[in-house]
């Protein structure tokens, strides 16, 4: 096993541990999915991947051997230029891994009917987000999907929610702000 992959199954760990102990009864939670890092590999000096959890999906970035993060403040923002593009990183920390940075995906995960579409997803993510030129920026919430024809490549005939594939594309165009996350929790009028 690579020391890419090592870490990635460190941050499986890590999340089901968080999906027990602080994540229990909240209804954010797709009961569908299961945490699961898919693609964790060496970038530059870094490692990549995606995490993949019930509750978020999000492009991973984890300091390599010999790269040194403790100058990277939790909640500060990070640029990183990859074969498609820029992307916004947001600095996180958690006591059994230390410091990383993370791009926001998806979140919540309602739009996903199972596991292999949320994995097939996230290997469009990673084998888009190689993919040279398709973009000059990207925010939080972009992320490397570019379509159809990656998915397929990917890993071929993900089943998407119906016309998730058509929002995809406008959907990553914009993140998720605190205040939709929580109305995704909440009841609404109809549901009363």
């Amino acid at each position: 096993m690579t020391a890419a992959a090592e870490l990635g199954f460190g941050f499986e760990r890590l999340y089901r541990r968080i999906e027990r102990e602080r994540m229990a009864g909240i209804p954010l939670l797709n009961s569908a999915l299961c945490v699961r890092a898919v693609g964790f590999r060496g970038w530059q000096n870094s490692v990549l991947g995606v995490l993949v959890t019930p509750w978020f999906m999000n492009l991973m970035l984890l300091p390599g051997e010999h790269e040194d993060w403790r100058e990277l403040h939790p909640g500060s923002k990070v640029l990183h230029r990859f074969p498609s593009g820029e992307y916004e990183f947001i600095v996180g920390e958690e006591a059994d891994v230390g410091r990383f940075q993370s791009c926001s995906l998806f979140s919540p995960m309602f739009e996903f009917k199972d596991q292999r579409s949320a994995e097939l997803t996230a290997a469009a993510v990673m084998a888009g987000i190689m993919v040279c030129g398709k973009r000059h920026e990207r925010s939080a919430s972009d992320a490397g999907y570019q379509g159809r024809d990656d998915v397929e490549h990917a890993g071929g005939g993900l089943a998407f929610p119906p016309g998730a594939e058509d929002r995809l594309p406008r959907r990553m165009e914009r993140p998720v702000s605190r205040r939709e996350l929580l109305r995704a929790m909440l009841p609404s009028d109809a549901d009363q």
